[in-house]
């Protein structure tokens, strides 16, 4: 195509090239995707080139910018070929063209949810006097969560362990900045493919000295009611995606508090077999959260449930201070946290009890004979989270490059 630009004139935009429309004989409508924005152009196309053009080419316009309304003219930087997917149908669950298919309004607006979600939750812990710190990926132990761990020879005959967690770093922190949050990549060999489960994951985690599973638990609620009410003023992002948020109020009523011991009796209530002992499956948190139609906390589970790092409650002793927060709308255990055990002697117990050797979590115990502070903290699925915030089911939808269980390494 020769240059149509017209040296008189000025750059009035540059990008891709989202929709090409006729309006009238040489005059075309030309949507132009630029800085996460879309807009329409009149562009000045007499020989029907742009007919032909492909949809994500990228061009610069030029038009008088004085005028409301320039009649543009056109200059092609790059002639894209032809698309395999059409982008603006583009299917979430194909993750062999995603890396083409982020490039449609939904996954836009996904990015900038991501984004949002995190810059509000610094915002709201930067305010509660928390110190954003760094913490590795590679370990020595794992931090033993849901999930198998991903191994790899590391320096002669070392092994290592890519983190489950940030957690056991964030807990060491505590003894010297007492007040924490790390935001990192976590991996997990899960088995199950479903639409809330990922093999890589992130993880914003917080971890406070002196702080109790009760205060935690509030700080929890407070955090999301924060995001929440900010994200309530993005209604144009809602838009974009086209996603409701009506979900959003919600997410801002007071959650609802239930004891494991109770979530026996209510699953039983609502026509579940459920012993005490047992562990919920997905079915059994969507049938809760459909009852009480707010986030809920479990809380006060028995020890046989959680893990070393857990302390145990005080009047008793199989119990443990502990919280899970789920999503009422399906996104499954959003946050769990409660208070660690600062003992030395109750974490040897712990190690012991659950099976575990003590000299591979040696560092984690030498922590707890040198001044280690009673503290508390929760760990929060950050895809989970954005999941919730859009209101939608799957995982894969939250999440840009999605690393699923028992599916594709691709893009």
């Amino acid at each position: 195509m020769q240059n149509l630009r017209n040296t008189q004139q000025q750059l009035v935009a540059a990008g891709w090239i989202e929709q090409i429309q006729l309006l009238e004989k040489g005059i075309f409508n030309v949507s132009i995707r630029q800085n996460n924005q879309i807009h329409n152009w009149r562009v000045d196309d007499k020989d029907h080139f742009l007919e032909n053009l492909p949809l994500q080419s990228i061009v610069q316009l030029n038009g008088d910018i004085s005028e409301k309304d320039p009649l543009c003219t056109l200059n092609v930087l790059h002639t894209a070929e032809p698309l395999p997917i059409d982008i603006n149908q583009y299917n979430y669950k194909d993750l062999e063209h995603r890396h083409l298919g982020i490039r449609n309004n939904f996954f836009r607006a996904t990015a900038e949810f991501r984004h949002l979600v995190r810059k509000y939750a610094f915002e709201f812990l930067d305010d509660q006097n928390c110190m954003l710190v760094q913490t590795p990926i590679l370990t020595n132990a794992s931090c033993v969560c849901s999930g198998d761990v991903f191994t790899f020879p590391y320096y002669g005959k070392q092994v290592a362990t890519l983190i489950q967690s940030p957690w056991m770093y964030a807990d060491a922190l505590v003894s010297g900045v007492e007040r924490v949050y790390a935001l990192n990549p976590s991996f997990r060999r899960e088995t199950d493919a479903t639409g809330i489960h990922l093999v890589e994951i992130w993880q914003l985690q917080v971890d406070l000295a002196w702080a109790s599973n009760d205060e935690i638990m509030q700080m929890e609620q407070d955090l999301i009611h924060f995001i929440a009410e900010k994200l309530k003023k993005h209604t144009d992002l809602y838009a974009k995606a086209q996603l409701g948020t009506e979900h959003l109020d919600q997410l801002l009523k007071p959650f609802a508090r239930i004891t494991y011991d109770e979530s026996v009796t209510l699953l039983n209530e609502l026509g579940y077999l459920f012993d005490y002992g047992n562990d919920y499956t997905e079915e059994h948190n969507n049938a809760i959260g459909k009852h009480v139609k707010v986030p809920y906390f479990i809380t006060d589970f028995p020890m046989s449930l959680k893990n070393f790092w857990f302390a145990h409650s005080t009047d008793n002793y199989d119990l443990s201070p502990s919280n899970d927060l789920f999503s009422h709308m399906g996104q499954g255990e959003i946050v769990g946290g409660g208070t660690r055990v600062s003992d030395y002697e109750e974490l040897k117990a712990n190690l012991e009890y659950f099976g575990h050797d003590l000299d591979e979590f040696a560092w984690f115990v030498d922590i707890r004979r040198h001044g280690c502070v009673p503290h508390s903290g929760f760990s929060i699925g950050f895809d989970r989270l954005v999941a919730t915030f859009m209101g939608v089911n799957d995982i894969r939808q939250a999440t840009l490059f999605p690393r699923i269980p028992q599916g594709l390494l691709k893009p």
